[in-house]
């Protein structure tokens, strides 16, 4: 990979982190709802599971799903289940029927759902499609795209999370509180359903 190939790369990787997606929207309403340090394992678990991705990305994912695009079908209902579980998490956070018992998603869930997340799926077969075609050797350039991508999701999501436990200190009731996680369930419903309904049209 050239220093020009690497600086695109990496600027690619730095924007698909930062902007508003699925992950950045949960993480936004965990860091406003548990905090920074409670929903550390949230982010950790999207490192680790978009690292997986991204080494399965490089080691023939796409092709195979161009070969089984049924494979598609399944992965549509299967997001749209995880968006629905996903939003009721959200909506109820901080409502007082069910705060109570109110948690951080685990690190194992988090990891889970970079499986079945339509951007993240977009975004590394985009990028292993664009960049690692282009590498002379993918055992040399797939694990330089891996720490890159970790490195800038981790920072994306840092950023984030900070910032929902920054929006915290103006939440000062439960009643507040409630309207916010409703409006981040409303958005991530629709950042997530547009894309997951498209998945499989064009095979």
């Amino acid at each position: 990979m050239t220093l020009t190939s690497l600086l695109s790369f990496s600027l690619f990787a730095f924007m698909a982190a930062l902007t508003p997606g699925p992950n950045n929207l949960m993480l936004a309403a965990s860091g406003a709802n548990f905090g920074f340090y409670r929903s550390l394992p949230h982010i950790f678990g999207i490192c680790i599971g978009f690292g997986l991705l991204v080494i399965a990305a490089g080691l023939g994912l796409g092709s195979f799903l161009h070969i089984f695009p049924q494979i598609f079908f399944f992965l549509k209902y299967i997001a749209l289940l995880f968006l629905f579980y996903l939003v009721w998490k959200i909506a109820t956070a901080a409502s007082p029927k069910f705060s109570q018992n109110a948690k951080p998603m685990s690190l194992q869930t988090a990891a889970l759902f970079q499986w079945v997340n339509p951007k993240g799926i977009t975004v590394v077969i985009s990028a292993i499609t664009a960049y690692l075609d282009a590498a002379s050797n993918i055992w040399q350039a797939l694990p330089i795209m891996l720490f890159i991508f970790i490195l800038m999701t981790a920072i994306g999501t840092s950023l984030w999370t900070w910032l929902g436990s920054i929006i915290s200190v103006h939440l000062s009731n439960t009643k507040q509180r409630i309207i916010f996680n409703y409006c981040m369930a409303t958005a991530l419903l629709i950042s997530m359903l547009p894309a997951i309904l498209s998945i499989g049209d064009s095979t």
